[in-house]
């Protein structure tokens, strides 16, 4: 009986072994297969393009994949004179993933005991991964059409360093004594806002649904006229998915009021409507028309619950004591929510074409200020209001 009280809850598999990978080389590596992921996938697409349509050559396809995917980095885009920097967040985000994967895989097969060994780690990884943008930059540069090298730059390395950061230091085990150094109210603002940037972008998404589920006929005929065929049809997809986190990010500047543009001159907000001449794109076809309705003006609320739900998350894993510091405390989380939510709409914006088309996207500083203003209120009220009906 003694033995079987004795054996422990949670069998933790005792390991010996040590890592063997030194950190700069997994790091390299981790880097290298991230962007051979990402290269080799757009490279493929843009093969199944020039098969289907039949034109131009083999080698040009592949310069073409590869300018896709510095496009997909946040390089931008120099073509015949227009400027294009609109970011296609879907493909970005796999970027991300694979870059959080890579560090992790990194963090783990390597001795990275230490503040300092993680920072080395993030540095060759960024470093690594940004030579090979920035070989590939020019690689597929030619006077008529090339991606943008200081974008090509600070977009490769700020990917690398924030996610394949992350994953490092996830995968070594350093990131709770890393946040332990933070003060509580950081801690807790930093746990509130990433909660309350999740409850906006879940409503933006919902949001966003329920406009293509609305117009989800105009856009099949609108993604039919276009005729590309099967593999056109295909591209026309892997294009569309790319496109939506951008869509949701939309729909999210929207549903807190300020709203976005599809084109110089154009405001797509609750207040109203107001389009010109658009693309034939099947995501465009989702877009609101008229006055918005009385629902629509009603959307605004959602920054407030947005930042109520911020500021309770602060305070349960944070407490403090004092009706004052409570609320102080919930409204830097509403202050952290309005701030990130503000800084993914920013992501996307730019421009997807000529002419009008070189304004697109959230108005994002208004935004980041609207979604501030109401989740640092929401943020206040909510965990105060509970805090003073259980001390009652």
């Amino acid at each position: 009986m003694t033995s079987t009280l004795a054996r422990p809850l949670m069998r933790v598999r005792q390991t010996t072994r040590t890592p063997k990978r030194p950190l700069a080389l997994s790091a390299i590596a981790a880097a290298l297969w991230v962007a051979c992921v990402g290269l080799l996938f757009c490279v493929v697409v843009s093969v199944a393009a020039w098969f289907a349509a039949d034109t131009g050559s083999f080698n040009a396809a592949i310069r073409v994949g590869a300018l896709a995917w510095l496009v997909t980095l946040g390089a931008g885009l120099h073509l015949d004179g227009v400027t294009l920097t609109a970011i296609p967040l879907g493909l970005t985000a796999v970027t991300a993933w694979l870059l959080y994967r890579g560090g992790r895989w990194v963090g783990v097969s390597s001795a990275v005991r230490s503040g300092r060994d993680a920072a080395l780690g993030v540095m060759v990884l960024g470093g690594a991964f940004t030579a090979t943008v920035v070989a590939v930059q020019f690689a597929t540069s030619s006077p008529g059409i090339s991606a943008d090298l200081l974008r090509s730059v600070v977009a490769s390395s700020g990917l690398a360093g924030v996610f394949g950061g992350l994953g490092l230091v996830r995968g070594a085990g350093l990131a709770e004594h890393l946040l332990d150094r933070l003060p509580a109210v950081a801690r807790g603002a930093l746990a509130g806002g990433c909660a309350g940037v999740a409850v906006l972008i879940v409503a933006s998404g919902c949001l966003y649904t329920l406009a293509v589920g609305m117009h989800f006929s105009e856009a099949v005929s609108v993604a039919e006229g276009m005729r590309g065929g099967a593999v056109g049809a295909a591209i026309l997809t892997v294009v569309g998915l790319a496109a939506v986190p951008n869509a949701v990010l939309c729909a999210g500047s929207f549903l807190v009021g300020p709203g976005f543009a599809v084109g110089a001159g154009t405001s797509v907000a609750p207040a109203g409507v107001t389009l010109g001449a658009l693309p034939a794109f099947p995501l465009f076809a989702a877009l609101p028309a008229g006055d918005g309705e009385w629902w629509q003006q009603a959307l605004v609320a959602i920054p407030v619950l947005a930042g109520a739900v911020a500021g309770s998350i602060a305070v349960r894993r944070h407490p403090v004591d004092g009706l004052s510091r409570v609320a102080i405390s919930g409204s830097c989380a509403g202050l952290a929510t309005g701030i990130g939510f503000g800084a993914l709409t920013w992501l996307a914006t730019g421009a997807i074409g000529p002419g009008r088309m070189q304004e697109f996207g959230p108005d994002w500083t208004t935004t980041a200020l609207v979604a501030s203003v109401a989740a640092v209120l929401g943020g206040a009220a909510a965990p105060a209001a509970a805090r003073w009906l259980a001390d009652r």
